[in-house]
């Protein structure tokens, strides 16, 4: 299935980062997908994913309506992946493996850094994309959960904050050797 109008359409969640969440620390929240998804072939209908085309993350100050304000000194990652991480359809922290919000996975879907204005030496918010899927090449999740996770820097956050996502996404059809293969891969 193509990238257009027709068939894509957008799923989002959100999470409030609290004021001195601690360094190095992981905190997420489940995005349930199983509606949308049925990795069973059966028969001639065959095997349905979700292509995950393009995913825009949001750092903002706690209600989202603005920038993350003038004194935050904390940075972090937002990460979107596929499977079970331990998080659960309310915010939860869970304490990932080294690696687990970098491309070394391949259970990363998109991921993209923020720093906020008084971090370090840097001058104002930074914001660099880390990976991201394409309307060419969309990421295709078969696995029922997806998880929007924000990986602390090495220095606590100092004001409440908001993390949210937005996916651009269609279901796909799939043949069951392209899904044995996701099935194999998407394990977490």
């Amino acid at each position: 299935m193509s990238y257009d109008l027709k068939n894509v359409f957008y799923l989002d969640t959100n999470f409030d980062i609290p004021a001195a969440q601690g360094a190095s620390t992981e905190r997420g929240r489940t995005l349930d997908i199983s509606a949308y998804i049925d990795p069973v072939s059966k028969g001639r209908a065959g095997a349905v994913g979700l292509a995950i085309y393009k995913v825009h993350f949001d750092w903002s100050e706690t209600t989202g309506n603005a920038p993350v304000g003038p004194t935050e000194a904390g940075a972090g990652r937002a990460a979107l992946m596929v499977g079970d991480f331990g998080y659960s359809n309310t915010t939860s922290d869970v304490a990932q493996e080294q690696l687990t919000l970098c491309v070394a996975n391949q259970n990363l879907i998109a991921a993209q850094d923020f720093t906020g204005p008084q971090y370090g030496a840097t001058a104002g918010v930074y914001e660099n994309e880390i990976m991201m899927p394409s309307k060419d090449v969309p990421y295709i999740a078969v696995r029922d959960t997806l998880n929007l996770v924000w990986g602390q820097g090495i220095t606590a956050s100092t004001l409440v904050n908001n993390i949210s996502v937005r996916l651009e996404v269609a279901q796909i059809k799939l043949g069951s050797d392209v899904v044995n293969q996701l099935l194999r891969t998407q394990t977490a």
